[in-house]
């Protein structure tokens, strides 16, 4: 038993020590590896999700709708099924990440890695914001003000934006950004009225034990999905992946090279945040 448990350790620590060693390299992809990822696309998402990535410039029309996230590889982590499912439903996708992910000092390496993440799922670079902002650095024991985060929100709303989708107050796993995330927007909420910005939706946290049992949470969430609730059909979303789409998925979050680290690979091959995503409307 010792020697297998000394066996493990040495694994993790090869694991660690290669992701550190070698890191990924400081640029976007090339016009070749961007054709080859728009190919990806097609396959996996239809001809029609492939269209609208290349011609999203030239159809204003589109709905558009607001992911704002703490830390570049949330976007993929969590909200896979999301914006998959609006991308191939046409509508345009904006990403406002709150921060660099800079708390490993690796935040100049993130800021490109989520670009080449989200082009996978069909999200070109200039609707991908990352802030730098003073108040709002990644800190898992610092808590963001929701004042700051709040202001920050503020200047990246406009009329154009059908819906924002965030994090829950329990900020899925927890993390203090994460949260903080979730009650800037509510304090916005609170501070300007429903009235003042669009339908906002959170990600529901689940257990433990739901959330690493990858594909067989449907069960469990189409059937709370389907129960009776006090808010109406209108008020919630269920984006659940097929096994193309959770490729790509996984495929996508392989482009946060410098994250991968060995419980990460655990995590997209058991996470049902990889295929299931349960959203509740918090605004009126």
């Amino acid at each position: 038993m010792a020697l297998i448990s000394a066996l493990i350790y040495l694994i993790i620590i090869i694991f660690k020590f290669k992701t550190r060693l070698i890191p990924p390299p400081l640029r976007l992809k090339t016009e070749k590896e961007y054709q080859e990822d728009l190919e990806i696309v097609k396959k996996h998402l239809g001809e029609e999700a492939s269209k609208n990535l290349q011609t999203v410039k030239e159809n204003p029309n589109l709905k558009q709708y607001l992911i704002i996230t703490a830390h570049p590889d949330d976007e993929i982590m969590f909200f896979a099924p999301t914006i998959i499912g609006l991308r191939k439903q046409g509508f345009k996708v904006k990403i406002l990440c709150l921060s660099t992910g800079n708390y490993d000092k690796k935040g100049e390496i993130r800021e490109v890695e989520i670009k080449n993440c989200v082009k996978l799922l069909g999200v070109t670079e200039e609707n991908v914001t990352v802030l730098d902002h003073p108040g709002l650095q990644d800190n898992p024991k610092q808590f963001w003000y929701p004042t700051a985060v709040s202001k920050v929100i503020s200047e990246h709303i406009n009329p154009d934006i059908s819906a924002i989708i965030t994090f829950d107050r329990m900020g899925i796993s927890g993390h203090v950004n994460h949260r903080s995330v979730y009650e800037g927007i509510r304090y916005y909420i609170n501070q300007n009225g429903n009235k003042a910005m669009p339908a906002v939706f959170t990600l529901k946290t689940v257990s433990v034990l739901r959330k690493y049992s990858s594909i067989f949470d449907t069960i469990f969430s189409l059937n709370a999905f389907l129960m009776p609730h006090a808010y109406s059909v209108g008020d919630r979303a269920l984006f659940v992946s097929g096994l193309d789409e959770i490729y790509l998925a996984q495929k996508a979050m392989r482009q946060h090279k410098s994250q991968m680290v060995w419980f990460r690979w655990l995590y997209i091959l058991f996470s049902r945040y990889m295929a299931i995503n349960e959203l509740t409307r918090i605004n009126n």
